[in-house]
Protein backbone atom coordinates (compact mmCIF):
# COMPACT_ATOMS: atom_id res chain seq x y z
CA UNK A 1 0.00 0.00 0.00
CA UNK A 2 1.39 3.33 -1.03
CA UNK A 3 1.94 5.78 1.88
CA UNK A 4 0.48 9.38 1.64
CA UNK A 5 -0.45 12.13 3.74
CA UNK A 6 -4.25 12.57 3.86
CA UNK A 7 -5.54 15.54 5.08
CA UNK A 8 -9.15 16.79 5.89
CA UNK A 9 -9.97 20.13 5.63
CA UNK A 10 -13.16 21.43 7.91
CA UNK A 11 -16.73 20.84 6.60
CA UNK A 12 -17.52 23.20 3.31
CA UNK A 13 -14.28 24.69 3.27
CA UNK A 14 -13.08 25.90 -0.48
CA UNK A 15 -9.27 26.49 -0.77
CA UNK A 16 -8.42 29.81 -3.01
CA UNK A 17 -5.21 30.11 -4.74
CA UNK A 18 -3.92 33.48 -5.79
CA UNK A 19 -4.57 32.16 -9.56
CA UNK A 20 -8.50 32.40 -9.62
CA UNK A 21 -10.18 33.40 -12.42
CA UNK A 22 -10.87 37.28 -12.59
CA UNK A 23 -14.61 36.34 -12.80
CA UNK A 24 -16.38 32.47 -11.92
CA UNK A 25 -20.09 32.86 -12.48
CA UNK A 26 -22.42 30.11 -11.27
CA UNK A 27 -26.03 29.02 -11.82
CA UNK A 28 -28.20 29.19 -8.60
CA UNK A 29 -31.47 27.41 -7.49
CA UNK A 30 -33.47 29.23 -4.53
CA UNK A 31 -32.56 26.79 -2.13
CA UNK A 32 -28.75 27.35 -2.79
CA UNK A 33 -27.70 24.10 -4.67
CA UNK A 34 -25.80 24.82 -8.33
CA UNK A 35 -26.86 23.39 -11.53
CA UNK A 36 -25.08 23.25 -14.64
CA UNK A 37 -27.33 25.26 -17.17
CA UNK A 38 -28.74 28.52 -17.30
CA UNK A 39 -33.01 28.15 -17.79
CA UNK A 40 -32.52 25.78 -14.99
CA UNK A 41 -31.00 28.02 -12.81
CA UNK A 42 -33.18 30.67 -10.17
CA UNK A 43 -30.88 33.01 -10.81
CA UNK A 44 -26.75 34.28 -11.55
CA UNK A 45 -23.81 34.28 -9.42
CA UNK A 46 -20.65 36.70 -10.26
CA UNK A 47 -17.97 36.20 -8.13
CA UNK A 48 -15.00 38.82 -9.03
CA UNK A 49 -11.28 38.51 -7.80
CA UNK A 50 -10.51 41.28 -4.83
CA UNK A 51 -9.58 44.88 -6.28
CA UNK A 52 -6.23 45.63 -5.07
CA UNK A 53 -5.43 46.04 -1.69
CA UNK A 54 -8.89 44.46 -0.63
CA UNK A 55 -8.86 40.70 0.90
CA UNK A 56 -12.27 39.88 -0.12
CA UNK A 57 -14.07 38.82 -3.65
CA UNK A 58 -17.05 40.75 -4.97
CA UNK A 59 -20.42 38.98 -5.26
CA UNK A 60 -23.04 39.86 -7.18
CA UNK A 61 -25.68 38.26 -8.32
CA UNK A 62 -28.67 38.73 -10.93
CA UNK A 63 -32.58 37.35 -11.38
CA UNK A 64 -32.63 35.74 -14.91
CA UNK A 65 -33.38 38.92 -16.72
CA UNK A 66 -31.02 40.99 -15.35
CA UNK A 67 -32.52 42.85 -12.57
CA UNK A 68 -30.10 42.96 -9.49
CA UNK A 69 -30.52 40.39 -6.92
CA UNK A 70 -27.91 41.09 -4.38
CA UNK A 71 -24.44 42.89 -3.76
CA UNK A 72 -21.66 42.26 -0.81
CA UNK A 73 -18.13 40.71 -0.76
CA UNK A 74 -17.06 37.11 0.55
CA UNK A 75 -13.57 35.73 1.87
CA UNK A 76 -14.47 32.43 -0.05
CA UNK A 77 -15.65 31.73 -3.67
CA UNK A 78 -18.05 29.08 -3.76
CA UNK A 79 -19.87 29.09 -1.42
CA UNK A 80 -19.75 32.43 -0.19
CA UNK A 81 -18.54 33.38 3.17
CA UNK A 82 -20.24 37.00 3.47
CA UNK A 83 -17.70 40.15 4.80
CA UNK A 84 -19.43 43.59 5.62
CA UNK A 85 -22.43 44.68 3.99
CA UNK A 86 -24.52 43.09 1.60
CA UNK A 87 -27.50 44.16 0.21
CA UNK A 88 -30.38 42.29 -1.25
CA UNK A 89 -33.23 43.27 -3.73
CA UNK A 90 -36.62 41.87 -4.72
CA UNK A 91 -37.17 41.31 -8.47
CA UNK A 92 -38.98 44.28 -8.91
CA UNK A 93 -36.03 46.30 -8.16
CA UNK A 94 -36.86 47.61 -4.55
CA UNK A 95 -34.87 46.77 -1.41
CA UNK A 96 -35.71 43.78 0.09
CA UNK A 97 -32.48 43.41 3.13
CA UNK A 98 -29.51 45.32 4.09
CA UNK A 99 -27.06 43.37 6.46
CA UNK A 100 -23.55 42.92 7.79
CA UNK A 101 -21.28 40.07 8.33
CA UNK A 102 -18.19 38.53 9.74
CA UNK A 103 -16.96 35.51 8.66
CA UNK A 104 -20.59 34.41 7.54
CA UNK A 105 -22.10 35.78 10.64
CA UNK A 106 -24.71 38.34 11.00
CA UNK A 107 -23.80 41.28 13.15
CA UNK A 108 -24.76 44.77 14.19
CA UNK A 109 -28.04 45.43 12.46
CA UNK A 110 -30.30 43.96 9.99
CA UNK A 111 -32.79 45.59 8.24
CA UNK A 112 -35.82 44.23 6.29
CA UNK A 113 -38.18 45.48 4.07
CA UNK A 114 -41.49 44.89 2.02
CA UNK A 115 -41.64 44.42 -1.68
CA UNK A 116 -43.28 47.69 -2.15
CA UNK A 117 -40.57 49.12 0.01
CA UNK A 118 -42.44 49.69 3.27
CA UNK A 119 -40.31 49.01 6.40
CA UNK A 120 -40.71 45.39 7.75
CA UNK A 121 -38.72 44.12 10.50
CA UNK A 122 -35.38 45.55 12.42
CA UNK A 123 -32.75 43.55 14.10
CA UNK A 124 -29.92 43.14 16.16
CA UNK A 125 -27.03 40.68 16.27
CA UNK A 126 -25.49 40.32 19.80
CA UNK A 127 -22.18 38.88 18.40
CA UNK A 128 -18.75 41.24 18.46
CA UNK A 129 -16.71 41.31 15.81
CA UNK A 130 -13.98 39.57 17.29
CA UNK A 131 -16.42 36.66 18.68
CA UNK A 132 -17.15 36.36 15.17
CA UNK A 133 -13.26 36.04 13.75
CA UNK A 134 -12.65 33.37 16.63
CA UNK A 135 -15.29 31.48 16.29
CA UNK A 136 -16.40 30.52 12.46
CA UNK A 137 -19.47 27.90 13.95
CA UNK A 138 -20.88 30.29 17.16
CA UNK A 139 -24.38 31.17 16.63
CA UNK A 140 -25.16 34.63 17.31
CA UNK A 141 -28.16 36.09 19.48
CA UNK A 142 -30.88 37.74 17.62
CA UNK A 143 -33.28 40.21 18.98
CA UNK A 144 -35.87 41.48 17.28
CA UNK A 145 -36.82 44.74 17.92
CA UNK A 146 -38.68 46.41 15.34
CA UNK A 147 -42.08 44.50 13.42
CA UNK A 148 -44.34 46.55 11.32
CA UNK A 149 -47.42 45.19 8.87
CA UNK A 150 -48.24 45.61 5.32
CA UNK A 151 -49.95 48.89 6.10
CA UNK A 152 -46.77 50.12 8.31
CA UNK A 153 -48.55 50.00 11.67
CA UNK A 154 -46.39 49.03 14.55
CA UNK A 155 -46.39 45.46 15.75
CA UNK A 156 -43.63 45.02 17.62
CA UNK A 157 -42.10 48.38 19.77
CA UNK A 158 -38.52 48.35 21.33
CA UNK A 159 -38.33 44.34 21.23
CA UNK A 160 -41.86 44.21 22.87
CA UNK A 161 -45.25 42.78 20.41
CA UNK A 162 -46.20 40.54 17.79
CA UNK A 163 -44.18 38.76 15.01
CA UNK A 164 -45.67 37.86 11.95
CA UNK A 165 -43.29 35.63 9.43
CA UNK A 166 -44.24 35.38 5.74
CA UNK A 167 -43.61 33.07 2.75
CA UNK A 168 -41.11 35.14 -0.10
CA UNK A 169 -44.52 36.71 -1.66
CA UNK A 170 -45.65 38.01 1.37
CA UNK A 171 -48.88 36.06 0.32
CA UNK A 172 -48.95 33.38 3.67
CA UNK A 173 -48.28 33.98 6.93
CA UNK A 174 -45.97 31.48 7.74
CA UNK A 175 -45.02 31.98 11.80
CA UNK A 176 -46.49 34.15 14.57
CA UNK A 177 -45.74 35.30 17.53
CA UNK A 178 -45.36 37.23 20.80
CA UNK A 179 -42.08 38.81 21.77
CA UNK A 180 -40.64 39.61 24.74
CA UNK A 181 -37.42 42.22 24.98
CA UNK A 182 -36.70 41.10 21.22
CA UNK A 183 -36.82 37.51 21.72
CA UNK A 184 -39.98 34.61 21.39
CA UNK A 185 -42.21 34.24 24.61
CA UNK A 186 -44.92 31.87 25.11
CA UNK A 187 -46.62 29.72 22.13
CA UNK A 188 -45.73 30.59 18.51
CA UNK A 189 -47.62 28.01 16.03
CA UNK A 190 -46.35 27.91 12.12
CA UNK A 191 -45.97 25.80 9.29
CA UNK A 192 -43.06 24.67 6.75
CA UNK A 193 -42.58 26.32 3.71
CA UNK A 194 -44.48 23.70 2.01
CA UNK A 195 -47.37 23.55 4.10
CA UNK A 196 -46.30 19.67 4.99
CA UNK A 197 -46.28 20.23 8.53
CA UNK A 198 -47.73 22.70 11.38
CA UNK A 199 -46.02 23.07 14.12
CA UNK A 200 -46.90 24.27 18.22
CA UNK A 201 -44.06 25.62 19.82
CA UNK A 202 -43.12 27.30 23.26
CA UNK A 203 -40.92 29.53 24.36
CA UNK A 204 -39.46 31.29 27.71
CA UNK A 205 -36.93 33.81 27.28
CA UNK A 206 -36.19 33.09 23.74
CA UNK A 207 -35.25 29.38 24.61
CA UNK A 208 -37.46 26.20 22.69
CA UNK A 209 -38.89 24.42 25.73
CA UNK A 210 -41.27 22.12 23.57
CA UNK A 211 -42.33 21.55 20.38
CA UNK A 212 -44.65 19.51 18.47
CA UNK A 213 -45.03 18.82 14.90
CA UNK A 214 -47.85 16.93 12.64
CA UNK A 215 -46.94 16.07 9.07
CA UNK A 216 -49.04 15.43 5.83
CA UNK A 217 -49.36 11.85 7.41
CA UNK A 218 -51.13 12.93 10.87
CA UNK A 219 -47.56 11.70 12.44
CA UNK A 220 -46.73 14.05 15.38
CA UNK A 221 -43.46 14.17 16.89
CA UNK A 222 -42.12 16.05 19.58
CA UNK A 223 -39.16 17.89 19.59
CA UNK A 224 -36.62 20.30 21.68
CA UNK A 225 -34.45 21.68 19.46
CA UNK A 226 -35.99 22.92 16.07
CA UNK A 227 -33.08 21.91 13.78
CA UNK A 228 -30.62 19.08 14.53
CA UNK A 229 -28.24 18.66 11.67
CA UNK A 230 -26.87 15.28 10.28
CA UNK A 231 -23.54 13.82 11.60
CA UNK A 232 -21.67 10.99 11.43
CA UNK A 233 -23.36 8.31 14.12
CA UNK A 234 -20.30 8.33 16.77
CA UNK A 235 -19.12 12.12 15.29
CA UNK A 236 -16.97 13.96 12.84
CA UNK A 237 -13.38 12.42 14.64
CA UNK A 238 -14.84 8.78 14.02
CA UNK A 239 -15.58 10.09 10.05
CA UNK A 240 -12.05 11.56 9.99
CA UNK A 241 -10.74 8.29 11.07
CA UNK A 242 -13.03 6.54 8.37
CA UNK A 243 -11.66 8.31 5.67
CA UNK A 244 -7.72 7.87 6.53
CA UNK A 245 -8.20 4.38 7.12
CA UNK A 246 -10.43 3.53 4.10
CA UNK A 247 -9.24 5.62 1.12
CA UNK A 248 -6.84 4.31 -1.10
CA UNK A 249 -4.17 6.57 -3.15
CA UNK A 250 -4.47 6.15 -6.91
CA UNK A 251 -1.68 4.49 -8.45
CA UNK A 252 -1.37 6.14 -10.98
CA UNK A 253 -1.71 9.69 -9.21
CA UNK A 254 0.60 8.34 -6.47
CA UNK A 255 3.51 7.72 -9.34
CA UNK A 256 2.80 10.86 -11.75
CA UNK A 257 2.77 12.78 -8.40
CA UNK A 258 -0.58 14.05 -9.14
CA UNK A 259 -2.39 15.59 -5.97
CA UNK A 260 -5.96 17.35 -5.72
CA UNK A 261 -8.75 18.42 -3.99
CA UNK A 262 -12.25 16.13 -4.71
CA UNK A 263 -15.63 18.97 -4.09
CA UNK A 264 -17.90 16.21 -2.96
CA UNK A 265 -22.07 16.51 -2.47
CA UNK A 266 -24.17 14.00 -1.51
CA UNK A 267 -27.45 13.52 0.05
CA UNK A 268 -28.27 12.57 3.94
CA UNK A 269 -31.61 10.27 3.76
CA UNK A 270 -33.79 10.34 5.97
CA UNK A 271 -32.59 6.71 7.19
CA UNK A 272 -28.97 7.70 7.23
CA UNK A 273 -27.63 6.25 3.88
CA UNK A 274 -26.22 8.78 1.18
CA UNK A 275 -27.30 9.06 -1.83
CA UNK A 276 -26.72 11.60 -5.13
CA UNK A 277 -22.89 11.37 -4.41
CA UNK A 278 -21.10 13.66 -6.95
CA UNK A 279 -17.62 15.56 -7.63
CA UNK A 280 -18.15 18.91 -8.10
CA UNK A 281 -15.22 20.40 -9.54
CA UNK A 282 -13.07 18.88 -12.36
CA UNK A 283 -10.17 16.67 -10.75
CA UNK A 284 -8.05 13.61 -11.99
CA UNK A 285 -10.77 10.88 -12.69
CA UNK A 286 -9.21 8.29 -10.81
CA UNK A 287 -9.06 10.57 -7.58
CA UNK A 288 -12.88 11.20 -8.72
CA UNK A 289 -13.46 7.36 -8.52
CA UNK A 290 -11.85 6.97 -5.32
CA UNK A 291 -13.13 9.87 -3.37
CA UNK A 292 -16.61 8.64 -4.93
CA UNK A 293 -16.17 5.12 -3.62
CA UNK A 294 -15.27 5.64 -0.10
CA UNK A 295 -18.06 7.93 0.37
CA UNK A 296 -20.45 5.13 -1.12
CA UNK A 297 -18.54 2.60 1.55
CA UNK A 298 -19.77 5.41 4.38
CA UNK A 299 -21.14 3.40 6.93
CA UNK A 300 -24.90 5.29 7.68
CA UNK A 301 -24.90 8.79 8.85
CA UNK A 302 -27.16 9.99 11.57
CA UNK A 303 -29.88 12.04 9.93
CA UNK A 304 -31.00 15.54 10.32
CA UNK A 305 -33.85 16.31 11.84
CA UNK A 306 -36.68 19.82 11.17
CA UNK A 307 -39.12 20.05 14.13
CA UNK A 308 -38.09 16.45 15.31
CA UNK A 309 -39.34 14.58 11.67
CA UNK A 310 -35.97 13.26 9.84
CA UNK A 311 -35.39 15.21 6.66
CA UNK A 312 -32.83 14.98 3.54
CA UNK A 313 -29.92 16.55 3.57
CA UNK A 314 -27.84 18.23 0.88
CA UNK A 315 -24.13 18.27 1.93
CA UNK A 316 -20.81 19.17 0.76
CA UNK A 317 -17.18 18.13 1.87
CA UNK A 318 -13.90 18.28 0.28
CA UNK A 319 -11.46 15.55 0.47
CA UNK A 320 -7.91 16.05 -0.25
CA UNK A 321 -5.31 13.98 -1.90
CA UNK A 322 -2.14 15.11 -0.83
CA UNK A 323 1.25 13.52 -1.37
Amino acid sequence: MYRFNFLFFGLCCVFLTASAQRRNTYFIKNNGARVTERDSADFIRHVIEPDPGSEFYKVKEYYLDGTVKSTGFSSKIYPPLYEGLRTTFYPNGNLEETAHFIKGHEIDTATSYYPDGKLYSVRVYSITPEQAKQLLWVAPDEKILTVKDMTGKDLTVNGNGEYIAYDNDFKEILERGQLKEGLHEGVWTGKTKDSSANYTETYVHGKLISGESINAQHITYKYTEAYIQPVFKGGMKRFYSYLASHIKYPPSCYKAGIQGVAQMKFTIERDGTLTDIKVLNAIHPDIAAEATRVMRASPKWEPGKMRGEPVRVAYNIPLSFHL
